[in-house]
């Protein structure tokens, strides 16, 4: 991990407290070391899986050194390890806000809001990440998702496309510009990144589901298919893969098999944000009414303004009295 220090000098850390003498610990964090073998210390301890040790040498620093930015910046990782999302984006807000800061760290701090959904504050830095290190393809990465996410997909495909001049054969580059590209209406040049990134990464699951998914939408069904099978080969887990091929066979008419995708993929992900309204859908055109009702209830619990999920729940509503009883509990409040 690229690391930046503020200052330079040698000021000694004390013993460190709360542990005990002898093992592991005595060994790896002596007494009166330099900060700057402390702030070494401290990340090797966090790569190594040592938390706590990274933590309390972090501490240390920042207790003769406030304000140090790179101990900032790793106690935000751990708190964010630690599941303490708010908190690592004040942490690694402070960091970058020392002057002379890596441009990485406001790239992870824009990392951290776009996961929290935080878009503006995530935009804001990763543009100070690209301004700072404009040849940093990872913060130029970050920055495109985020983007993206934000419907500004020109914007989006410029920062892809910049990632792939730094680092053409770069797979995930291809593929993430091929999202855009697609959510941009420009089919024909996705379906290019999407085979551009399994050029270089012929097992590269995403990209596998991507261009099936894609096919499928292009009226090419069996092309589809096999891509999005290779890609659940490759990850058994790759939920999306699944998704792609449900709404595949649903829209060639193959109920039951669209319905057996998904219920693959409740067997290890059942709370998927897109698996109920997937039900609904096949379960309606299968003439199983009660359950579609079911979920499409979990639908719109999770998403109340679903597009779709409305509209299979007013479909519904001509399939008799009981139906229409349970589809009044369905409605959103």
């Amino acid at each position: 991990m690229a690391r930046k220090t503020g200052r330079t000098g040698r000021t000694a850390l004390g013993g460190m407290a709360g542990k005990k003498p002898g093992g592991r610990n005595a060994a790896s964090q002596p007494q009166g070391i330099p900060v700057e073998t402390a702030i070494d210390l401290a990340y090797r301890h966090w790569q190594a899986g040592h938390g706590q040790e990274a933590e309390i040498l972090c501490r240390q620093v920042l207790a003769v050194w406030p304000g140090q930015c790179d101990m900032l910046h790793l106690l935000g990782l751990i708190a964010d390890g630690a599941g303490h999302a708010d908190l690592a984006i004040d942490l690694l807000t402070q960091a970058v806000a020392v002057p002379g800061a890596p441009a990485s760290y406001a790239s992870n701090l824009a990392e951290l809001c776009r996961r929290r959904g935080r878009l503006e504050e995530a935009e804001r830095a990763g543009r100070r990440a690209v301004a700072t290190d404009r040849t940093l393809d990872g913060a130029w990465s970050n920055l495109g998702i985020i983007l993206q996410q934000a419907g500004k997909l020109a914007d989006s495909v410029r920062c892809m496309q910049r990632v792939l001049a730094l680092t053409p054969d770069f797979a995930a580059g291809h593929n993430n510009l091929g999202n855009t590209l697609r959510l941009s209406g420009r089919p024909a040049e996705a379906a290019a990144s999407y085979s551009a990134a399994l050029v270089l990464g012929p097992d590269y699951a995403d990209a596998c589901s991507n261009l099936g998914g894609l096919m499928a939408a292009a009226g090419r069904s069996d092309e589809g298919l096999d891509l999005l099978r290779r890609a659940v080969d490759l990850a058994p887990h790759l939920g999306d893969a699944y998704i792609n091929a449900s709404a595949l066979e649903g829209a060639r008419g193959r109920w039951s098999e669209a319905l057996a995708w998904l219920d693959a993929l409740r067997d290890f992900s059942p709370y998927h944000p897109a698996l109920p309204v997937g039900r609904a859908r096949a379960l309606a055109h299968l003439g199983r009414t009660a359950e579609a009702l079911a979920d499409v209830k979990r639908a719109l619990v999770l998403h109340p303004a679903d597009a779709e999920a409305l509209a299979i729940r007013d479909r519904l509503a001509d399939a008799g009295p009981a139906a229409s009883a349970d589809i009044g509990e369905a409605r959103p409040s």
